[in-house]
């Protein structure tokens, strides 16, 4: 019986993932191919929801961070996006604030992701952002 319960909880745990990767793809019913889910980068008007915790590259296309937060004055003009970058699986990550609109956007095959012209060794150097002051450390 306890071998049967571990069954049918791996069973539903599978059923749950692919329900969740479904999600997150559509299907693209002429090509039959699947495609990333849109967002709203490539458009004027961009989604709190695209950008954080969004991938950032470098012009190579390699992986240089995450935006984990975004700065907004008080006129509500978001004017920094903060950048982990570093460490693996949080221990020895770095914050780092960059201009938001240093923050540009590429596209390809209708996937958009976010690109910054600095290298993840650029950001290590740069001096870490600590979120209780608002400024750099």
């Amino acid at each position: 019986m306890p071998n049967k319960l571990v069954l049918y909880a791996s069973v539903l745990a599978l059923a749950g993932s692919l329900g969740v990767a479904q999600a997150e793809t559509m299907k693209n019913s002429s090509s039959g191919r699947s495609v990333a889910a849109p967002s709203s980068l490539s458009t004027m008007h961009w989604l709190a929801s695209d950008i954080y915790k969004a991938d950032v590259y470098d012009n190579a296309e390699n992986k240089v961070g995450v935006v984990s937060d975004l700065i907004v004055d008080s006129s509500g003009n978001v004017t920094t996006a903060v950048v982990s970058v570093g460490g693996f699986l949080g221990v020895g990550k770095k914050d780092v604030a960059v201009p938001f609109k240093d923050l540009k956007v590429a596209s390809r095959d209708g996937k958009d992701w976010l690109v910054l012209n600095q290298t993840e060794e650029d950001l290590k150097a740069a001096p870490a952002y600590d979120k209780k002051t608002n400024s750099p450390m």
